[in-house]
């Protein structure tokens, strides 16, 4: 144990997000890093489309360009309500790449439980969606910014941008030539129990890639997979189990943003190997259903939230089994079956 912990430390030395997304830029530029659920259209007005490792690194770049326009100290806060999509984990890495520390709200938080989020970590800016089903987050963030003295500027992606919110991706087509500032020290993430609302919480992005690292050595994805994730928070669970992971491996993530089983379905097709990773609670479901036999599955991790038990139902030899006991949002556990 001591050995693997010593390996581990020696590994994760030195490494971020940053550097990862370099070399798959670097080495595999045109692969595809992230893809849409085929039925995104349908709860979010944006047609379904894949983003490779370089078309990432150019959003990225870009957005932490126009963030950094807005000259938020070292370290200050972005608050994000977006589902753990593409907007999301580009407005993640935007933010660490221009010295800023990115918060995942909670989607299904009421005006009250954000507002409480906003003020106790001092954002300075909002970013979030145009629509996520019936919510919509971006009316949301521009009223919690009218109550919140400490955010200054709201963006939002998508086709249905509200007045007083700056359209992102409009203004990203423009922001090549600002300049970034210089990064002297990586800031923290933060994350929020979406139980129980309690955060922020800081976690490091050492601690993101050290479980995703965990997770790898356990699933063991090749480079032709793909992570299909149902999970739509951005607590240390989802963060290390969805882009963590991909990004530490370099493998295809598939986010759902909405749970629809037509669309699960749909991404489990195609003949890749699938890492499927849902909540804890879903197992029965998935014990029962026909997806729990196909053949695409290598492995299915399920993410137990603090005072679930485990439901030890999907009887599958030949599949890896990992479950995640999240005690906190930014405290969990991984052990393979």
């Amino acid at each position: 144990m001591r050995a693997e912990q010593d390996e581990a430390t020696a590994l994760l030395d030195g490494l971020d997000l940053d550097a990862l997304l370099s070399a798959l830029t670097s080495g595999r530029g045109y692969e595809a890093a992230l893809r849409d659920p085929p039925g995104r259209r349908g709860w979010s007005d944006v047609n379904p489309a894949s983003i490779n490792f370089l078309q990432l690194d150019q959003r990225i770049d870009r957005l932490a360009r126009l963030l950094s326009i807005n000259k938020g100290q070292p370290g200050a806060s972005v608050a994000i309500l977006a589902p753990l999509g593409p907007e999301a984990i580009v407005s993640i890495l935007a933010c660490l790449r221009a010295g800023l520390s990115p918060l995942m709200l909670p989607l299904h938080g009421n005006e009250l439980e954000l507002l409480r989020l906003i003020e106790a970590s001092d954002a300075v800016m909002a970013l979030g969606v145009s629509r996520v089903g019936p919510l919509r987050p971006l009316l949301t963030l521009r009223n919690l910014a009218m109550r919140a003295f400490s955010t200054r500027f709201v963006g939002g992606f998508g086709p249905d941008i509200p007045d007083g919110v700056a359209p992102l991706d409009m203004l990203m087509a423009n922001a090549s030539l600002h300049p970034l500032p210089t990064i002297t020290e990586r800031p923290s993430l933060q994350v929020v129990d979406a139980a129980t609302m309690a955060g922020p919480l800081a976690v490091s992005e050492r601690d993101v890639l050290g479980k995703a690292l965990e997770l790898s050595r356990l699933l063991k994805p090749v480079t032709s997979s793909r992570i299909v994730t149902t999970l739509v928070g951005g607590d240390l669970a989802a963060l290390a189990s969805g882009p963590g992971m991909a990004m530490l491996t370099g493998v295809e993530l598939l986010p759902l943003g909405l749970f629809s089983l037509g669309d699960l379905q749909a991404c489990i097709e195609g003949g890749r190997h699938v890492h499927l990773v849902l909540p804890g609670e879903m197992e029965p479901a998935l014990a029962h259903s026909r997806l729990a036999s196909h053949h695409a599955l290598a492995s299915v991790v399920f993410v137990q939230r603090t005072g679930q038990s485990a439901y030890p139902a999907l009887d599958r030899p030949d599949l890896a089994i990992v479950d995640i006991d999240a005690r906190s949002a930014a405290d969990i556990t991984v052990a393979r079956r």
